[in-house]
């Protein structure tokens, strides 16, 4: 006789409280996080290098806030939606609602997680202090935000389970969710009829990252555009085939002195034997700890992944199109990532304390937020007198 083995889904929460306002979300460990909804403030092919780096400053600002003990999650969510035509009353406006009657286009949606870490292996015991502490960072952070105009908005309960729903469902154009069958396989999952691979940009063995990178890239073209400023992962707009796409970024502020003391212990562990890879750490530890002294900067870690749904006869193109926009950054995404299970629950709000060592790397805050995605698409606007725009390119509309 022969037996199947099945194994349970189990959701790493275990409830929401409220405190001043804000929906706070329980993890099974303790931690705890608040989730708001957010509005990039770079306008695509808004052609400002500055709007890249004071958005780069605002975030970081936010890991200066909050401190160590936290971890930072954004989620940027690319959904292909088809557009539902507006009732209309004139002739024009209604031939023009049935032009787009269906047309596909891309939306963004951004939202931020704070989780407040507990300590790893102890029983977690109620502390009013640290809630009350974190009340505070919160109001702080929300302050910062609304200044930088990203227009932050606290998840309610309801929200934060329908959003928990949509990332489990990687369902984001249609009103109604349905959680349907989930199989694990390791190069990805099948929810349904769709296909959902997980893409590591941090790779178990090996981090393979630009040496450099900037806050925004300059893009050149043989049509005549030089040096135009687009996003580090501006390849997202363009990604064919999918259905939607969470990009996953997550920052763990540890403890500094503790991450320090293992560096120097690391260095001298590799400066005694003195063969060419190990001088090369070496060297890459020096500039690190210049780095930290000279420009007081944050130590991080950092993990960033690509959560790809798509009908399973075209997700090997739409990931194939990914890493080889990833290649032309100068990122090698990881080839090791067997743990497709383990990668999607870690997109999940909150979720992020489940990662494992090798998902991480170890780097600098102003370094590590260039991978943070910072644009957003084209928008209605309230105003009184109406002027329409149609971007060709994806057969969408605007007003």
């Amino acid at each position: 006789m022969r037996t199947e083995r099945k194994t349970a889904f189990e959701m790493p929460y275990v409830g929401i409280d409220h405190y001043q306002g804000m929906s706070i979300l329980y993890g099974e460990r303790g931690d705890f996080s608040v989730v708001m909804r957010l509005t990039n403030p770079v306008l695509q092919y808004g052609a400002d290098p500055e709007a890249y780096t004071a958005f780069q400053q605002v975030l970081l600002n936010v890991i200066k806030i909050l401190g160590e003990g936290h971890i930072i999650q954004k989620h940027d969510v690319f959904i292909k939606r088809k557009y539902r035509p507006k009732p209309a009353t004139e002739f024009l406006e209604q031939k023009y609602q049935e032009h787009f009657e269906g047309r596909e286009y891309t939306e963004i949606r951004t939202y931020l997680t704070v989780t407040r870490l507990v300590k790893k292996g102890a029983f977690y015991t109620y502390d009013k202090k640290v809630l009350a502490t974190f009340g505070q960072n919160m109001a702080k952070v929300f302050d910062l935000l609304s200044g930088a105009a990203l227009n932050p908005a606290y998840l309610t309960e309801a929200e934060i389970n329908r959003f928990v729903n949509r990332v489990l469902a990687v369902e984001f154009e249609q009103p109604h969710i349905t959680l349907d069958n989930l199989r694990c396989g390791d190069r990805g999952l099948q929810i349904g009829d769709r296909t959902v691979r997980c893409i590591s940009m941090v790779g178990t063995d090996s981090v393979d990252l630009p040496e450099k990178v900037g806050t925004f890239t300059a893009k050149n073209e043989t049509n005549g555009m030089r040096d135009f400023p687009v996003d580090n992962l501006f390849f997202l707009h363009n990604v064919p085939g999918y259905r939607t796409i969470i990009y996953n970024q997550l920052l763990e502020i540890p403890s500094q002195q503790i991450t320090l003391g293992k560096l120097e212990v690391k260095r001298k562990r590799h400066s005694s034997v003195p063969d060419p890879a190990n001088l090369m750490c070496v060297e890459d530890i020096d500039r690190l700890l210049v780095d930290v002294a000279r420009d007081n900067q944050l130590l991080v870690n950092a993990h960033y992944s690509m959560i790809v749904c798509a009908d399973t006869d075209k997700i090997d193109k739409t990931a194939n199109f990914i890493e080889a926009a990833l290649f032309q950054q100068g990122i090698i995404p990881s080839r090791n990532a067997y743990n497709q299970l383990e990668l999607f629950r870690c997109a999940l709000p909150g979720v992020g304390v489940e990662l494992k060592k090798y998902d991480w790397f170890l780097t600098t805050a102003d370094a590590a937020l260039c991978f943070f995605f910072k644009e957003r698409l084209p928008t209605d606007e309230p105003s009184e007198f109406l002027l329409r725009f149609t971007d060709r390119s994806r057969g969408a509309r605007g007003d």
